[in-house]
């Protein structure tokens, strides 16, 4: 009887443990105390990241957060250009900076309606978490 609920024990803490992800970390997050700066810079890094960089626009409406474990998320609206040279609209965008490197950054820029829908969802939960004063990262 003793082995048996040692047993379950054990099997209870496996089972509780594959409901964590290990690979990520609440931190705290709260309105950032220069976000014109954090804005500019993450402008910069996500449109490196775009096909055509220069021709990326950004809305001047953004929000700034100041994490716990020293990073910055940015949320806002952008304009990006797709494989065919035409511009996409505007859609959301999230950058997780630390320092002068994109840590995390998601943007919508595929062709499919669901994949769009699916990725926005995600910025838009990730932005309110931070706004709410805790979000789960990746180290």
């Amino acid at each position: 009887m003793r082995s048996s609920l040692i047993l379950l024990a054990v099997l209870g803490a496996f089972g509780l443990s594959g409901c964590m992800n290990v690979n990520t970390l609440q931190v705290n997050s709260s309105p950032s105390k220069n976000p014109t700066k954090a804005f500019s810079k993450a402008k910069v890094l996500f449109a490196d990241k775009m096909r055509d960089p220069e021709a990326t626009r950004f809305k001047p409406n953004h929000t700034v957060y100041d994490l716990s474990n020293g990073d910055q998320v940015v949320c806002g609206t952008a304009n990006a250009k797709n494989a065919m040279g035409g511009y996409v609209g505007y859609k959301p965008f999230y950058v997780r900076l630390r320092g002068d490197r994109v840590m995390a950054s998601k943007y919508p820029d595929s062709t499919d309606a669901k994949v769009v829908q699916a990725i926005a969802t995600h910025i838009y939960q990730t932005c309110n978490e931070a706004a709410f004063g805790t979000i789960m990262i990746k180290p």
